[in-house]
């Protein structure tokens, strides 16, 4: 059994030499990490680098929150 966790896109860039931050709530790591592989921020990326520069991060947190009931593994048969 194991269980899922909220996880925080972060998107860190920096404006007028001031770090800035940038947090969206998924409800698991994996859904973190499908969102920045399917491209749904690029259009959010480009916008950012064109704006303040390329010094730009995004990635995924993991909080020590539950997102929901334990996830059982199918049995083996």
């Amino acid at each position: 059994m194991f269980k899922l966790f909220y996880t925080l896109l972060v998107i860190e860039y920096v404006v007028e030499d001031q770090n800035v931050s940038t947090t969206i709530l998924l409800p698991s790591e994996q859904a973190c990490y499908e969102y920045m592989g399917d491209g749904v921020f690029d259009d959010v990326y480009d916008v950012l680098a064109d704006t303040y520069g390329k010094d730009i991060m995004m990635y995924c947190k993991r909080t020590p929150f539950p997102s929901g009931d334990p996830i059982k593994p199918m049995p083996r048969p």
